[in-house]
Protein backbone atom coordinates (compact mmCIF):
# COMPACT_ATOMS: atom_id res chain seq x y z
CA UNK A 1 0.00 0.00 0.00
CA UNK A 2 1.06 3.54 -0.70
CA UNK A 3 0.82 6.45 1.73
CA UNK A 4 -2.31 7.91 0.13
CA UNK A 5 -4.19 4.60 0.20
CA UNK A 6 -6.70 3.91 2.94
CA UNK A 7 -8.24 0.63 4.03
CA UNK A 8 -11.94 0.35 4.77
CA UNK A 9 -13.58 -2.77 6.14
CA UNK A 10 -16.88 -3.81 4.62
CA UNK A 11 -17.86 -4.98 8.13
CA UNK A 12 -18.15 -1.36 9.24
CA UNK A 13 -21.72 -0.06 9.18
CA UNK A 14 -20.53 3.23 7.66
CA UNK A 15 -18.15 1.73 5.09
CA UNK A 16 -19.54 3.86 2.26
CA UNK A 17 -19.03 7.10 4.19
CA UNK A 18 -15.45 6.03 4.95
CA UNK A 19 -14.83 5.32 1.26
CA UNK A 20 -16.25 8.71 0.28
CA UNK A 21 -14.12 10.50 2.89
CA UNK A 22 -10.99 8.74 1.64
CA UNK A 23 -11.73 9.95 -1.89
CA UNK A 24 -12.28 13.50 -0.61
CA UNK A 25 -8.77 13.33 0.86
CA UNK A 26 -7.44 12.41 -2.57
CA UNK A 27 -6.38 8.83 -2.06
CA UNK A 28 -7.36 5.45 -3.31
CA UNK A 29 -9.18 2.91 -1.17
CA UNK A 30 -8.82 -0.77 -0.40
CA UNK A 31 -12.26 -2.14 0.47
CA UNK A 32 -11.65 -5.28 2.54
CA UNK A 33 -14.16 -8.11 2.95
CA UNK A 34 -14.03 -11.41 4.84
CA UNK A 35 -13.69 -14.54 2.68
CA UNK A 36 -17.30 -15.50 3.40
CA UNK A 37 -18.61 -12.02 2.46
CA UNK A 38 -18.05 -12.21 -1.30
CA UNK A 39 -21.71 -11.49 -2.06
CA UNK A 40 -21.62 -8.44 0.22
CA UNK A 41 -18.46 -7.25 -1.54
CA UNK A 42 -20.13 -7.69 -4.91
CA UNK A 43 -23.15 -5.69 -3.71
CA UNK A 44 -20.85 -2.94 -2.39
CA UNK A 45 -19.01 -2.65 -5.71
CA UNK A 46 -22.29 -2.52 -7.62
CA UNK A 47 -23.58 0.13 -5.22
CA UNK A 48 -20.53 2.30 -5.90
CA UNK A 49 -20.96 1.75 -9.65
CA UNK A 50 -24.61 2.85 -9.58
CA UNK A 51 -24.65 5.59 -6.93
CA UNK A 52 -21.99 8.28 -7.51
CA UNK A 53 -19.68 9.64 -4.84
CA UNK A 54 -19.92 13.40 -4.34
CA UNK A 55 -16.56 15.18 -4.37
CA UNK A 56 -17.25 18.85 -4.01
CA UNK A 57 -19.33 19.81 -7.04
CA UNK A 58 -18.44 16.59 -8.89
CA UNK A 59 -20.29 13.31 -8.84
CA UNK A 60 -17.88 10.51 -9.69
CA UNK A 61 -17.98 6.75 -10.03
CA UNK A 62 -15.03 4.89 -8.49
CA UNK A 63 -13.14 2.48 -10.73
CA UNK A 64 -12.07 -0.97 -9.65
CA UNK A 65 -8.34 -1.17 -10.27
CA UNK A 66 -7.88 -4.67 -8.97
CA UNK A 67 -8.94 -7.43 -6.64
CA UNK A 68 -6.53 -9.45 -4.57
CA UNK A 69 -6.50 -11.89 -1.72
CA UNK A 70 -5.80 -10.20 1.58
CA UNK A 71 -4.95 -11.57 5.00
CA UNK A 72 -8.52 -10.73 6.07
CA UNK A 73 -10.19 -12.03 2.89
CA UNK A 74 -10.45 -10.02 -0.31
CA UNK A 75 -9.30 -6.48 -1.08
CA UNK A 76 -10.72 -4.38 -3.90
CA UNK A 77 -8.65 -1.35 -4.87
CA UNK A 78 -10.89 1.59 -5.80
CA UNK A 79 -9.81 4.88 -7.31
CA UNK A 80 -11.37 7.96 -8.86
CA UNK A 81 -9.72 9.73 -11.78
CA UNK A 82 -11.44 13.09 -11.39
CA UNK A 83 -10.21 15.07 -8.42
CA UNK A 84 -10.90 18.61 -7.21
CA UNK A 85 -7.61 20.31 -6.45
Amino acid sequence: MQADEQTVSLDETNWREQVEEAFRQGGSVFLIARPDAREDLKAAILSLAVEPVELGFLQVYPMVEGVQRHSQGFAVRLQVREMVQ
